[in-house]
């Protein structure tokens, strides 16, 4: 079964967003898993990578530390981000520079680091992959080499996701236009229902899926009853009101399959796919009731509407909604000749003549 409209914007965004696996916003992607890593190669209880804000609020990549204490290290590591190449303190408590940052003297009092800044490709520091005991430990030349070899790893990962960030945003932006487009193309501005050619365009499918499968499918005709007298004593802007209400009130009491076009001023029609007569007038009248319940605020008092409906049934000798469309319209004039705020079922088979008005 196609939907239509196609999927809102909301929609088109979740999608992209699960496709790429990359999340936008205030999401982070968490790479706890390789600072784990790198905390077991080098025996050490805390690794963090200690990134510029601007990656701080999506990547995270840290081990053994958390809240206040991750904070206050962030302010530690990024001394190394001043460093061309990575550097160790063997112990911070008797380093001169050191010695005295909060995150030695308190929690989570740190002895050992170790740190190694992190690159993008052009080689601009944006952060530090950093090595972190809360007592004296070995480190040599060669695991600074190991520790540049996962800082490159590091880097890379988030230059990386980085860029697919921007490229899912892209990617939205595009869908967004295209679903502006699309609300601009196929609907109608006021009611947001479609509009005559994308209603005739989207029908015509169903028309030709009900022969092909041998479907029921039937369809509604909507007209406000004395609309212009509601034009004429409240103004256009009530009325106006009306139809966007109207529409609101029936769209959320058909199906997602089911199409709902405005064909002009005040008459709609609605497709009803794998759906008999009986089942469409059932429907239509809850609608008509629901529609009577609806309260206007005119200009001099309050008031409400009555609709009439005309319904059919589409034939397999149909190509396209048109035949059916002008079996309602005839159903739709007994219904208004008849009292109006009713509902007029056309009979099967019934033909309307080329030389009759409807």
């Amino acid at each position: 079964m196609i939907t239509y409209p196609p999927l809102s914007f909301e929609q088109q965004k979740n999608e992209v967003l699960q496709r790429y696996k990359i999340l936008d916003g205030a999401a982070q992607y968490d790479a706890t898993h390789t600072a784990h890593t790198v905390a077991l190669v080098f025996g050490v209880p805390i690794v963090l990578a200690a990134l510029n804000e601007r990656y701080r609020d999506w990547f995270r990549c840290s081990h053994g530390v958390s809240g206040t204490s991750r904070d206050r290290l962030q302010e530690f590591c990024a001394h190394a981000n001043l460093s061309e190449r990575g550097f160790f303190v063997k112990d911070a408590r008797e380093d001169a520079y050191f010695s005295n940052d909060p995150a030695v003297t308190g929690s989570p009092e740190v002895v050992f680091f170790a740190g190694v800044p992190l690159r993008n490709p052009e080689g601009k520091r944006f952060g530090t992959l950093c090595l972190i005991h809360n007592k004296p430990h070995p480190f040599a030349g060669a695991d600074l080499k190991i520790l540049e070899s996962f800082a490159h790893l590091v880097g890379h990962d988030i230059c990386l996701r980085s860029a697919g960030r921007y490229a899912v945003r892209d990617l939205l932006e595009v869908e967004k236009d295209k679903c502006t487009l699309y609300e601009l193309a196929m609907t109608d501005s006021l009611t947001k229902t479609l509009n005559r050619r994308a209603f005739f365009n989207f029908t015509a499918r169903e028309v030709r899926r009900a022969n092909r499968y041998n479907l029921e499918l039937a369809t509604l005709m909507i007209d406000i009853d004395h609309f212009k007298q509601v034009n004429d004593v409240h103004g256009h802007a009530v009325g106006d009101q009306v139809l966007t209400e109207l529409m609101e009130m029936i769209s959320k009491s058909v199906r997602e399959e089911d199409l709902i076009g405005r064909l002009g001023g005040e008459e709609f029609a609605i497709v009803l796919p794998e759906t008999t007569p009986k089942q469409a007038e059932i429907l239509a009248n809850r609608l008509r009731i629901e529609a009577k319940a609806l309260r206007f605020e005119g200009e001099k008092a309050a008031f409400n509407i009555t609709i009439s409906v005309g319904i059919s049934e589409s034939m397999d000798t149909d190509r396209d909604i048109v035949p059916t469309l002008e079996r309602c319209d005839k159903a739709l004039y007994a219904a208004k000749r008849n009292g109006r705020d009713r509902v007029e079922v056309a009979p099967f088979g019934w033909q309307v003549k080329s030389n009759e008005t409807v």
